[in-house]
């Protein structure tokens, strides 16, 4: 039992090995029938190697010269070539490129091969009863080209739809059947232009043909290599001839389209060679395969930007998608290697910019606060300079009170001492002269009491009746606004909590600074004859959590050029003024008080608007 399974596992071994041999051993043969280098005829071998190199397959070339093997010369060249291949390599398909490399193995195949499979490539008919003629009907594959004649022929019709003339230039072989085809494809479209074939002309004749522009005239190329005497031309000479003509040449084909053609629907050679090779990898793996013709129809309109600016076409007329070769060469294009270079340290750029953005950033956001902090210690210090001024203002009005109070006291004590010494004789009369004195003594005192009350800064917050502190300001100045000619009224019937913690002195100074304010522009407007009489009105109500006072008056309002610059320090509209009031009033408001001042115009005149938020 052991031997017969060592046997089989031997027997097994062998065939395996057989198998990835004849797998490994498979070869392609590829008879060109054009020479090295020609483009036609390279894509296309180019895209059957691709497709083959991707399944471990390998391809030899032979070359022609890219004209029929009739001659004994041309076919002894051929054969010589052949035989040294065939004398070291097995090839199990061969691939003729084009009609003169198909023909020759049409005729000839029997002198070289005896089983090989054929797969033609790029050919454009396929004659079922010329392979059966020579024993290879059942040999035979092939790829078929669709050359688009009448998709072409109308795209020339949309682009010159006055054309006139159509030149077909194309191999000059009346028993060709692609030019039997193209003929018959002409005349079934019935074109409203004449039609000339030219494929009989050599290049020179072309070029002297085509040298002058002549309107509503075209050419249609369809591969041409020899014209009628009998000789293939280079792809060079070709493309160099056709780029010298001066009127459009539309093609079939897009291995010219660099180099002269104006483009068309035209055939992909390396696609077309990619389905040889795809067919070929099939047969290779199957070559029990049964055999298939089919066409390949890979097309793509391709237009030369150069060609179509120069005749002044449009292909943008046409529905299909175009691609353009030739195309002005952007600035990212030619300068590509700095635009490489500019991006590898874009990023490198972009951060260092910002670093720097947030470096300054930074700074400002510093200095800012330097001069908040700078702005903030200034006015602080402005608050500290103008309590010491009124400190000082105090002590010397305290000394001057002193001094004051001294007589007013030895007038009460005189008045005193004249009643008792009268005695009975104190009649009504002496009675009414010492009670006016006695009563203006006492307003004189009270007056200098409060005023020395006023003047004195505040050293700490207390919580003041706004009210209270109107009332006394207003008591203070009560003579001047009186003998002014200015009515005074205070409203509080909106108000419900008028307690607030501040700076009680220091707010009545504010309001005093308003005040008096007001009053000189009263007296101003009077002694121009605008008004009257003054009227000064002070409304205090509540909102939100606020007490909010609002002072307006009837002196004719304040420029609105200079409205937003009041309370700005050394501001002044006055011609002897300082500037400095306003603006203290607004530090006292909003540093010490935790409040607002604002300033407008009524229909009268100016309006100042407090806002206290320390309600207690």
């Amino acid at each position: 039992m052991r031997h017969y399974a060592f046997f089989y596992a031997f027997y097994l071994f062998l065939f395996f090995s057989h198998t990835l041999m004849a797998q490994e051993e498979k070869r392609v043969l590829i008879i060109d029938s054009y020479p090295k280098n020609f483009k036609w005829s390279n894509d296309i071998i180019l895209g059957i190697k691709d497709v083959l190199a991707k399944s471990d397959m390998d391809a030899d070339v032979i070359y022609m010269s890219g004209k029929a093997a009739k001659s004994k010369e041309d076919y002894t060249t051929l054969r010589n070539l052949l035989e040294i291949k065939l004398k070291h390599t097995h090839y199990d398909l061969i691939i003729p490129v084009d009609k003169h490399a198909y023909t020759f193995l049409l005729h000839h195949y029997y002198d070289f091969f005896v089983n090989e499979r054929i797969l033609f490539s790029s050919m454009e008919f396929f004659s079922y009863e010329d392979a059966l003629k020579q024993g290879l009907a059942n040999k035979i594959s092939g790829v078929i080209k669709e050359r688009a004649i009448e998709d072409n022929v109308n795209i020339i019709l949309t682009m010159i739809p006055s054309l006139k003339k159509l030149y077909i230039l194309n191999e000059k072989n009346p028993e060709d059947k692609t030019n039997i085809s193209i003929k018959n494809t002409l005349d079934a479209m019935r074109l409203n232009c004449e039609v000339e074939y030219i494929g009989d002309l050599s290049l020179q004749e072309m070029r002297e043909k085509f040298s002058i522009f002549t309107p509503d005239e075209t050419i249609l190329f369809i591969p041409f290599y020899g014209g009628n005497y009998d000789q293939f031309y280079k792809n060079y000479k070709i493309a160099y001839t056709i780029d010298l003509f001066e009127i459009p040449v539309f093609a079939t084909d897009s291995f010219f389209i660099t180099r002269g053609i104006v483009g068309g629907k035209s055939i992909l050679t390396y696609k077309l060679g990619e389905t040889t090779g795809n067919l070929a990898r099939d047969i290779l793996r199957n070559p029990t395969a049964s055999n298939k013709i089919i066409t390949d129809k890979n097309h793509e309109y391709i237009f030369n930007h150069e060609k179509i600016n120069k005749f002044k076409l449009e292909p943008f007329l046409l529905t299909q998608s175009l691609r353009f070769v030739n195309t002005p060469v952007r600035f990212l294009d030619k300068h590509k290697k700095y635009v490489d270079a500019i991006l590898l340290i874009l990023p490198l750029l972009i951060l260092l910019i910002l670093a720097l953005i947030h470096n300054i950033y930074m700074r400002i956001k510093d200095e800012k606060k330097y001069r908040e902090s700078e702005l903030q210690k200034n006015k602080h210090q402005q608050f500290i300079i103008q309590q010491s001024k009124l400190a000082e203002i105090g002590d010397i009005f305290s000394s001057i009170a002193h001094q004051w109070k001294n007589p007013l006291v030895e007038i009460t004590a005189l008045v005193q001492k004249h009643a008792f010494s009268v005695g009975s004789a104190f009649d009504e009369k002496n009675d009414k002269y010492i009670h006016d004195i006695m009563v203006q003594v006492r307003y004189m005192t009270d007056t200098i009491n409060s005023f020395q009350a006023f003047i004195m800064p505040s050293t700490t917050k207390t919580v003041f009746d706004v009210n209270e502190a109107i009332e006394t300001m207003m008591g203070i100045i009560s003579h001047t606004i009186k003998y002014n000619y200015i009515d005074v009224t205070i409203d509080i019937s909106h108000a419900t909590n008028l307690s607030v913690l501040g700076y009680k002195n220091e707010f009545m100074q504010t309001l005093l600074n308003i005040v008096n304010n007001a009053k000189e522009q009263i007296v101003h407007q009077r002694e121009a004859k605008k008004i009257k009489r003054g009227l000064i009105a002070i409304v205090v109500y509540n909102h939100a959590h606020t007490v909010i006072i609002e002072i307006s008056d009837n002196a004719g309002g304040i420029p609105e050029e200079k409205l937003p610059y009041i309370f700005d320090a050394y501001y002044t509209t006055k011609e002897h003024g300082h500037g400095i009031g306003l603006y203290m009033s607004k530090i006292i408001l909003e540093n010490k008080m935790n409040g607002t001042i604002k300033a407008d115009n009524t229909p009268m005149g100016a309006r100042f608007s407090i806002t206290l938020g320390n309600v207690v």
